[in-house]
């Protein structure tokens, strides 16, 4: 089972990548032209949902390069940074440097060359001296204010949303393993997501359903059933203005864990959210 869920989520992630790659590639070709704290949150989204998606299918490397791509977007929405031709330029190499082993993933050809990872390095290093970027994980995501627009609200009515709907519909095709998958891709992106937005309850719904799917993988059906519900339920929290929480996981949630201890579940989820982590 945990094999075949590995190969599903593989799959998936090789599906999303194109995708995501496109965005980086079309925001960042007008990025300059239509400078706009809403296209920089575009950058940054796409970039945090590769970092958790590689992440999940055990990439390291194409993880750790997602999570420096996204700290520079996060400095780009600084005021007094100014996207000169030197920067736009670094930018598109450190674009380049990310999409040659993604692509090397999606084709199959695997040509992970370290030539590529050393390049890289050298380009998120000039990037960071050009802008003063600290990629030191307590860095926090720029607030509401400071990006000019309800940053947690926008990702909960759409990327949030989209996912949870991925959920639902694995849910009326009622195959267990595709259940499962969706649940477990979409429970570790929630899990990050929550990292990134201190928001431990929605954090605690992800630890929650990951530990229910671990113990009792033969009940996705069920898990799913149940984490869908806290998962919308915590959205429709967040929504309504919650910023410190984010929901819980249900009583029958929990009672699916109890195996490996619920309490030690929600400690868990509140701890991951305290920080960007990697």
């Amino acid at each position: 089972m945990n094999d075949s869920l590995h190969e599903q989520s593989y799959a998936y992630f090789l599906q999303e990548a194109p995708q995501l790659l496109q965005i980086l590639e079309e925001e960042l070709l007008n990025l300059k032209a239509e400078w706009s704290m809403n296209k920089v949150h575009t950058l940054m989204r796409a970039t945090h949902t590769l970092k958790g998606s590689a992440a999940c299918v055990g990439l390291d490397s194409i993880r750790q390069l997602a999570h420096s791509f996204e700290d520079i977007f996060r400095h780009l929405c600084r005021p007094e940074v100014t996207l000169d031709r030197e920067t736009e330029a670094l930018l598109f190499e450190a674009y380049d440097c990310l999409r040659t082993p993604l692509m090397a993933e999606i084709t199959g050809s695997h040509n992970h060359d370290a030539e590529v990872f050393d390049r890289a390095a050298a380009v998120f290093s000039e990037l960071q001296a050009k802008l003063g970027v600290n990629f030191a994980p307590e860095v926090e995501i720029p607030n509401s204010d400071e990006l000019g627009f309800d940053v947690t609200k926008s990702i909960f009515e759409v990327g949030v949303a989209q996912r949870l709907a991925e959920i639902d519909r694995a849910l009326a095709g009622g195959e267990v393993e595709t259940i499962a998958i969706a649940l477990q891709t979409q429970a570790e992106v929630f899990l990050g997501l929550a990292e990134s937005l201190n928001l431990p309850g929605f954090g605690a719904i992800a630890s929650a359903a990951l530990a229910a799917l671990a113990c009792y993988p033969d009940k996705a059906i069920t898990i799913a059933q149940i984490a869908l519900a806290d998962f919308q339920q915590g959205q429709v929290s967040i929504l309504a203005g919650d910023r410190g929480g984010g929901g819980s996981p249900s009583v029958q949630l929990l009672e699916l864990v109890k195996g490996a201890g619920s309490a030690s579940v929600q400690g868990a989820g509140e701890k991951r959210a305290g920080g960007w982590g990697s």
